[in-house]
């Protein structure tokens, strides 16, 4: 696995965890309450895996020049 994607795993899975401890919560009451939930963590999820990949870009774009052999 090329560093770039293993940093990406890693920081995704710490800022998602760290969204997820952010976030209040509770047993939901009933199936409206739980859909709700979702989306809100889905949410924090999505946000984590977008500032992940925002910064292993530039690694992954340098790994794919070197992989094809083309300068920038």
């Amino acid at each position: 696995m090329p560093l770039w994607l293993r940093k990406l795993v890693v920081d995704f899975v710490e800022t998602g965890l760290a969204a997820l401890f952010a976030l209040a919560l509770v047993i939901p009451g009933n199936l409206d309450e739980a859909k709700a939930q979702a989306l809100v963590i889905g949410s924090a999820l999505a946000g984590a895996l977008i500032a992940a990949t925002r910064r292993a870009v530039p690694e992954f774009l340098a790994w794919l020049r070197a992989k094809l052999g083309v300068t920038a």
